[in-house]
């Protein structure tokens, strides 16, 4: 089989390949004596018909079903004699078959990339805070605390700050319903029995601290002036005047911290309660120091190291940065036009982060090859066990949705870019 390859860009190639015409004309055979077995041709019993007459009435099948069976054989066995490690197989062009000669086609592939790897045991790292203080534990007990809050509505006082004032608005711009101008966020426009938090950078610039001082049931005229970068291109350094009423004005009545507030929470005592918020937090410590940890062995691995990537694995993670950043903006309620606008920052930021994604992920493989790192099977029945549980998906299920879509070469990966971490985070020297 010649093979010939050309170089494309620094990791990508374009390999020339011409299978030999014997190789050509074995397959050919045993693809029509495959439909010799299985044809039904008038005049003949079923598997009978000569090998002349399969030949003629099928000539396209075959030679499709030949080059569908052929090309990946062939390219497989050009990747082996060539010792090429491929990150990527793009796509299969200019095949040429004749019947009778040898056939050719030409594979476009990407490249893993070749680097030597620097030392990478006993990396130094500088220790991440990992202590719990009692203002993070009084912090947490108090958000508890606020998710049980009660409402009090108020009488005899206006309005103070901390406050929450239940509003009706209605704003304009230049003398023009803004409900006209907002289709796509009408909240912005107008609202009935709002409930807000009379705090600095809560819902609009500057409303909420215009309303100190109001009593429930007077009228106010709010200014608001809107910063140049507000997502709303349409208010953008403009100042809109809205017709605000205060309907009521209610203040935060905070249960106190004891068994019976514990009890309500997780049926516990407010001593066990404690406790079991000091672990929590001291779970959460552990974590961000592991992940400062790791941030600093990256960073110091990606100074060591510079080489040029695959120009497909870089263009596939970027798509996938874009797809969970436009998803999480749709979530928070982003408008999509505001997204249209900032598309290309988005996509700019999307690529950095692809790209030392992606460099890290070649790293950790080098690094997992050379100390023989292996994810077990039990190890992987184990994860995709995890996974379901956690999405509530029946593991027959998830299994076969795993197999259509060659999700267990991912979920292998990702346990062993785990394993490897776990490795150079145990070589470390945490000073």
């Amino acid at each position: 089989m010649n093979i010939a390859i050309e170089e494309v860009s620094a990791c990508r190639r374009r390999l020339r390949i011409e299978v030999p015409a014997n190789r050509v004309a074995e397959e050919v055979s045993r693809v029509t004596a495959d439909f010799q077995k299985h044809a039904t041709i008038k005049g003949f019993r079923a598997g009978k018909a000569p090998l002349s007459v399969i030949e003629k009435r099928y000539e396209k099948e075959i030679e499709e079903e030949v080059k569908r069976l052929l090309i990946p054989s062939a390219f497989r066995d050009a990747i082996k004699a060539k010792n090429l490690k491929v990150s990527t197989a793009l796509n299969v062009e200019e095949v040429n078959y004749a019947k009778g000669v040898s056939m050719s086609f030409s594979a476009l592939i990407d490249l893993e990339p070749d680097f030597s790897l620097p030392d990478y045991k006993g990396i130094k790292v500088k220790k991440a805070d990992d202590s719990v203080t009692d203002a993070e534990i009084n912090d947490t007990i108090d958000r508890l605390r606020q998710q049980m809050a009660d409402y009090k509505t108020v009488e005899g006082r206006a309005i103070q700050e901390n406050d929450l004032a239940v509003v009706t608005y209605e704003g304009q711009l230049d003398g023009k319903p803004l409900i006209d101008l907002l289709p796509n966020a009408q909240h912005l426009a107008k609202n009935e029995k709002f409930w807000v938090m009379v705090k600095d950078d809560t819902f609009l610039p500057g409303f909420t601290k215009q309303l100190i001082g109001a009593n429930a049931g007077d009228s106010r005229k709010i200014d608001v002036t809107f910063p140049a970068d507000f997502p709303q291109e349409d208010l953008r350094g403009k100042t809109a005047n809205y017709d605000v009423k205060v309907e009521e004005i209610k203040e935060t009545v905070l249960p106190e911290f004891n068994d019976e507030f514990a009890k309500q929470i997780a049926n516990i005592t407010a001593d066990e309660l404690k406790m079991r918020v000091t672990a929590n937090l001291k779970m959460q410590k552990d974590q961000q120091a592991k992940n400062e940890h790791v941030k600093q062995i990256f960073e110091h691995l990606g100074t060591k190291l510079n080489f040029d990537l695959p120009e497909s694995s870089v263009q596939n993670q970027t798509r996938s940065l874009i797809y969970d950043i436009v998803r999480e903006n749709e979530m928070r309620g982003v408008p999509s036009n505001v997204l249209e606008e900032k598309k290309q920052d988005i996509f700019a930021n999307a690529q950095s982060a692809a790209k030392d994604q992606v460099k890290l992920g070649f790293i950790l493989g080098k690094i997992a090859e050379a100390e023989k790192l292996e994810v077990t099977n039990d190890e992987l029945i184990a994860e995709v066990s995890r996974i379901a549980a956690q999405e509530r998906i029946a593991p027959k299920k998830f299994i076969k949705q795993l197999q259509e879509n060659d999700g267990f070469t991912s979920i292998r990966d990702s346990l062993l870019n785990r394993k490897t971490i776990d490795f150079l985070l145990q070589s470390a020297i945490i000073e």
